[in-house]
């Protein structure tokens, strides 16, 4: 049976994967590096992107390197790296990861809300790596445009007392209790959550790994 092999730690990830791929076809090998290049500085999308596959492509370099002193046979290894790209009232973009670990987050996720969403439309954007045991590597940034109202101001307070941004891309989970905020999204739901289907199901099946 063809060997699929995810690289990443996230439970939402694993569980979209499940619905591509049987489950008895996974492997979930999280990359042992926690690590990674920030944003800070990037305000531009040509630069976004590129940090973004420069991250992912990372995750799978440490899995693969995992694999290979393992002896471990594989069909394909799945990377990916998620972000909240959002854009204030002047125009300039700001990528927004996961909330601090720290007593203060519930602050700064209000002001994510305040600042990027409530009324306007920001960018979910995952790049993708998917690697092949012959060393054919397909990469993809994929990106879904989420717009949210401007009246939801109301139901701050209680969203932060949900404990449910705090791991999260961007602060919140749009397939969660998040989604009472959201009023359009243009694009793959599941790339907002943290893996977008459409997109990997076509980089595997260019190698007839499904």
């Amino acid at each position: 049976m063809k060997r699929v092999i995810l690289g990443s730690r996230s439970p939402r990830r694993r569980e979209l994967l499940g619905k591509l791929v049987p489950d008895t076809r996974i492997t979930v090998q999280p990359p042992q590096s926690t690590e990674e290049r920030g944003f800070e500085g990037l305000d531009d999308w040509t630069s976004i992107d590129a940090r973004l596959q420069e991250i992912a492509r990372a995750k799978s370099d440490d899995v693969l390197e995992q694999l290979r002193s393992q002896n471990v046979e594989f069909d394909a290894v799945i990377a990916a790296d998620t972000v909240i790209v959002g854009c204030d009232e002047s125009g300039r973009l700001a990528v927004l990861g996961q909330p601090p670990d720290t007593e203060d987050w519930q602050t700064v996720v209000a002001d994510w809300f305040r600042r990027y969403y409530l009324g306007r439309s920001h960018t979910a954007a995952t790049a993708l790596c998917v690697e092949f045991p012959d060393g054919t590597r397909r990469e993809r940034v994929v990106k879904t445009v989420v717009a949210m109202a401007a009246d939801r101001e109301d139901l701050l307070e209680w969203y932060l007392r949900t404990d449910e941004p705090r791991g999260k891309a961007g602060g919140y989970a749009i397939q969660g209790a998040g989604s009472l905020f959201v009023t359009s999204v243009e694009g793959s739901l599941s790339n907002v959550v943290g893996l977008p289907l459409e997109a990997l199901r076509h980089l595997l099946i260019q190698r007839d790994n499904l």
